[in-house]
């Protein structure tokens, strides 16, 4: 299957993280502080690459040796060329279903902001269907470019994460429970 497309949103995506997520809880155990279910495919509605992304949340970051085993014992391998240094990246072994795991120190910038991005899109439907407008014209131009489509998304997330700012301090938004 093709899975650098951008499809209509699918209700299986959420049991699909419910799996992973379980199998993900029960080998990392309180390691994990939180184990979420990010990204486009996490927002109902929203048309997304169909790839699983998970997050997640560990107290120290930099002990690796007390996550990657439990991860990678779940068919998922460490990618070392990540040049994100706020996160550790895992996928998939090859020929199974792609996934993303973003491995991320609890309460750092990186963890809330994705966080609060998924968060204010579940709540402002149009803004989500700004970013899907913007997405699928990416998608148009870069087809063959993931990195250029990544870049291109930008300005939209960062226009969309303004307003979730302002919106965090309206509510007081602060993260619900763990989704696994």
């Amino acid at each position: 299957m093709d899975q650098w497309r951008l499809a209509p949103y699918e209700p299986q995506w959420l049991g699909l993280f419910v799996n992973l997520g379980t199998g993900l809880r029960a080998s990392l155990g309180s390691t994990a502080l939180r184990i979420d279910h990010v990204g486009s495919t996490s927002v109902v509605g929203l048309d997304a690459k169909p790839i699983i992304d998970i997050q997640i949340s560990v107290g120290n970051f930099d002990d690796e040796a007390g996550y990657k085993s439990a991860i990678e014992s779940l068919g998922f391998e460490l990618r070392k060329e990540n040049p994100d240094k706020t996160k550790r990246y895992f996928r998939e072994l090859p020929g199974h279903r792609r996934t993303h795991i973003h491995v991320r120190q609890a309460g750092s910038f990186s963890e809330q902001i994705t966080l609060l991005f998924r968060d204010y899109l579940r709540v402002h439907l149009e803004d989500g269907a700004r970013y899907v407008q913007e997405k699928h014209r990416l998608m148009g131009l870069y087809k063959n470019d993931r990195s250029k489509y990544v870049e291109g998304k930008g300005p939209i997330v960062w226009d969309i994460l303004g307003k979730a700012h302002l919106w965090s301090q309206e509510v007081g938004w602060r993260p619900g429970r763990s989704d696994a």
